[in-house]
């Protein structure tokens, strides 16, 4: 059961980053572009102690950068673990994949992504990350 999980994660990720997700998805009305529905992520990540107070860090200058000068972020928001410190959640909401593609290719996340390349506990494997595709015109029906 782990492993399909793992390979259901790999599979998404591969979908999103290889820009194969040209997929019309049918909602009942007409097709949709999966690039033209927002992407909704969770990641679960754990740090080295030490690395704590660099991961905040690093996150909330990133975050005023997003907020700033990116009006496709709906949520970008760190959760600290109340039981475990060294224990985050990152929650992204994009308005579409465009969207995250480009957050992705700006200095500050790639400022970000450098300041916490190898702060992660190799130990940890979450079991609650995910990444979800949502059409908005689904929650539109009459």
């Amino acid at each position: 059961m782990k492993k399909l999980r793992y390979v259901t994660i790999g599979i998404i990720a591969i979908t999103l980053f290889t820009g194969s997700s040209r997929v019309p998805v049918s909602i009942g009305e007409g097709d949709h572009d999966k690039d033209s529905m927002r992407v909704v992520m969770r990641f679960e990540l754990k740090v080295k102690p030490e690395s704590v107070a660099l991961l905040k860090q690093s996150f909330d200058a990133c975050k005023v950068e997003v907020l700033a000068k990116e009006p496709g972020c709906l949520d970008y928001t760190l959760f600290q673990s109340y039981n475990d410190s060294t224990l985050f959640c990152i929650n992204e909401t994009w308005a579409t994949k465009g969207d995250h593609d480009r957050h992705m290719q700006l200095e500050h996340t790639k400022k970000h992504l450098a300041e916490t390349k190898g702060i992660r506990d190799p130990s940890f494997k979450s079991t609650t990350s995910y990444m979800y595709w949502i059409c908005p015109e689904v929650n539109n029906v009459k």
